[in-house]
């Protein structure tokens, strides 16, 4: 009997491993996951960008299960990877925290079918208070705009981005779907595909929160809106007092709450009331990101720029002067 290639996979599922502590229970846990999706006939892949340390461990547990690339830690852009590695045209990308249902699986294979670039809508469970507040986060912007912000997971068909592979790219690496957007990609919002993400660790959290904020200091007005709530409610309570002050944080506060509970409407059974309670302090928290985030930028202004290249098909190469192994 003919062996089936990887091609003939149902689809490809590409695992972007970053330089982050995991524990071993973390990574079987993992393995577990894409075991199951190999079983179910889907071309796994793993990038692991993390460091030399990190990366014996994690090979040692996942090369068993998925196709293993070990990446250069500057690395940060899995649909690159993808063009270069995945065997089949329909590809998701997924963080190592993301966990698909089969019946979210299907539908976004039948949502490839109609569409360039497919993302659905994450949640997490279970929710920490730190979780509990990027949800608050989530429910605002699903509120606002179909486009989901930061999201976890989306899949794409390779015929229609190829050309991105010689597109440099213009807005952060991190959100793809964004960058993906801004390059003509047609995108897709599945609202209505809901995807488990477990929640990370507390440190990973907030870790990422000065990565978020300078992603959005790419979208100019959504910036500027968190550059100046501060600011209002300073120069509010030394001009006219903490009481003016206190009523423009209370303003803020049922704005942001208000939009979380409309940002729940069709999706109760994922999303918890008490998450919509958090909205104001992510608010709160991402007015505060920003500057740390300008400030970062301001004092890395003068470092060197690293420029990385595509993932070849065997992922030989991933970034200038660094080469990747793989293992299968």
């Amino acid at each position: 009997m003919r062996k089936r290639s990887l091609a003939d996979r149902r689809c490809s599922y590409l695992v972007a491993l970053d330089d982050e502590s995991r524990s071993i229970d973390d990574l079987r846990e993992l393995a577990a996951y894409l075991s199951n999706l190999v079983i179910s006939n889907f071309d796994v892949i793993v990038v692991d960008a993390s460091s030399p340390p990190a990366v014996d461990r994690n090979c040692r547990v996942l090369r068993w299960v998925s196709r293993y690339f070990a990446a250069a830690p500057q690395q940060r852009d899995p649909v690159r990877s993808a063009i270069g590695l995945a065997a089949c045209e329909k590809v998701i990308v997924a963080g190592p925290h993301v966990r698909y249902t089969d019946e979210a699986l299907d539908e976004l294979s039948r949502l490839l079918d109609l569409h360039e670039v497919v993302e659905p809508q994450d949640y997490i469970d279970p929710l920490p208070w730190w979780g509990a507040i990027e949800t608050g986060r989530i429910l605002v912007h699903r509120s606002l705009t179909p486009l989901a912000d930061h999201g976890s997971t989306f899949a794409f068909r390779k015929c229609a981005i190829r050309g991105l592979r010689t597109i440099e790219p213009s807005t952060p690496a991190d959100d793809c779907v964004r960058r993906l957007a801004s390059q003509g990609a047609e995108v897709f919002s599945a609202l209505e595909v809901f995807v488990r993400r477990i929640p990370p660790a507390l440190s990973e959290w907030a870790r990422t929160r000065r990565r978020q904020a300078d992603e959005d200091l790419y979208v100019p007005a959504k910036a500027a809106l968190f550059f100046v709530l501060l600011p209002i409610a300073i120069i509010l309570g030394l001009v006219s007092g903490l009481r003016f002050a206190a009523g423009y944080a209370g303003a803020i506060a049922f704005t942001s709450f208000a939009l979380a509970v409309r940002g729940r409407i069709g999706a109760a059974t994922f999303f918890p009331w008490r998450a919509c309670l958090y909205a104001p302090l992510w608010v709160l928290e991402r007015s505060i990101s920003v500057y740390l985030a300008l400030f970062w930028k301001v004092i890395r202004a003068g470092e060197p720029r690293r420029v990385a290249v595509n993932a070849g098909a065997r992922g030989e190469r991933v970034s200038t002067g660094e080469s990747a192994t793989s293992t299968r």
